[in-house]
C-alpha cells in the first residue's frame, strides 16, 4: 500500500514538473525587429497592401485587420485616402523550409552460432597362452588396440547494423510596414519584423500576431532589438539589445 502511494504521488510530481516546464518554454514571444524614422504629427491613415494582388486575399485581410488594431492602440486614425495624411502599406513573407537540425543515430550487434560434436571410437583386442612345463607356468598375453576421437567445430557469426536520421526543418516568417508621406509620397517610417520557426505546429498565422505586436513598439521608431512579449500578461518583457 505504501509503494503504491509512493508510485502516485512520483507520478504527480513528474505531471507538475512537466507542465511547468512546458509552461516557462512557450509562455514568451520574441523576435527581432528593425525601425527607420519618427513619428508623425498627423497620424490619420489608410491600409493597403505592398503587394496589390492581395487586396481582397482573406489570409491578407485577417493579418490586415490586426495590423489596425495595433495601429489604433498606438493612436493612429484610419480615415479614407482623400483625407489622410499617411499611406501605411504592409506585406509579408514565409521562407523556403530549410533544414534546422539533423539527430543520427547507429547500433550494431553480433550473433554466433558455435556447434561442437566429439565422436570418439575405441577397439582392443587380446590373447593370453599359458604353457606348463615341469614345476613352471608361464603366461604370455598380447594386446592391441586403437582408439580416434575426432571433433567437428563450426562457428557462423552474423553482424547486425542499423542507422537512422531525425531531420528537423524550419522557415523565415516576417512582415514589413511603411508609412508614406500621401503629399510627397516619401517615406516617414518603417518597422520590419523577422522570426523563425523551428517546429511543424507552428505557422505564420499562428505568430501574426505576436510579429506584429513586437513592431507596434517601433512604429515612428528609429533602433533594433530583439523584443520579447510574455504571452500571459500580453506585455512586453526586458526589450534586450541585440
Amino acid at each position: 500500500m505504501k509503494h503504491q502511494l509512493l508510485n502516485k504521488i512520483s507520478r504527480l510530481s513528474l505531471f507538475v514538473l512537466t507542465t511547468l516546464f512546458l509552461n516557462s518554454c512557450f509562455s514568451y514571444y520574441e523576435c527581432f525587429v528593425s525601425g527607420f524614422g519618427s513619428t508623425p504629427a498627423d497620424k490619420s491613415y489608410y491600409l493597403e497592401p505592398i503587394d496589390s494582388s492581395l487586396v481582397d486575399n482573406l489570409e491578407y485581410l485577417e493579418y490586415a485587420d490586426i495590423l489596425r488594431n495595433r495601429l489604433r492602440e498606438s493612436g493612429y486614425l484610419e480615415s479614407a485616402p482623400q483625407d489622410a495624411a499617411l499611406c501605411i502599406r504592409f506585406g509579408y513573407f514565409i521562407g523556403d523550409k530549410r533544414v534546422n537540425g539533423i539527430k543520427s543515430a547507429s547500433s550494431s550487434f553480433s550473433m554466433s552460432n558455435g556447434k561442437i560434436t566429439a565422436n570418439t571410437n575405441a577397439k582392443t583386442n587380446g590373447s593370453a597362452k599359458t604353457n606348463v612345463k615341469g614345476n613352471s607356468v608361464s603366461t604370455n598375453v598380447k594386446a592391441s588396440g586403437t582408439s580416434s576421437t575426432v571433433i567437428d567445430t563450426q562457428q557462423i557469426t552474423n553482424t547486425f547494423t542499423s542507422s537512422g536520421a531525425d531531420i528537423s526543418y524550419g522557415r523565415d516568417i516576417g512582415c514589413y510596414i511603411e508609412a508614406i508621406n500621401t503629399e510627397n509620397m516619401k517615406p516617414v517610417w518603417t518597422v520590419e519584423a523577422k522570426d523563425y520557426i523551428k517546429y511543424s505546429n507552428e505557422s505564420l498565422r499562428k505568430n501574426m500576431p505576436w510579429m506584429l505586436a513586437s513592431a507596434q513598439y517601433y512604429f515612428g521608431k528609429s533602433g533594433e532589438e530583439i523584443v520579447v512579449i510574455s504571452k500571459k500578461e500580453g506585455i512586453k518583457k526586458g526589450l534586450t539589445k541585440f
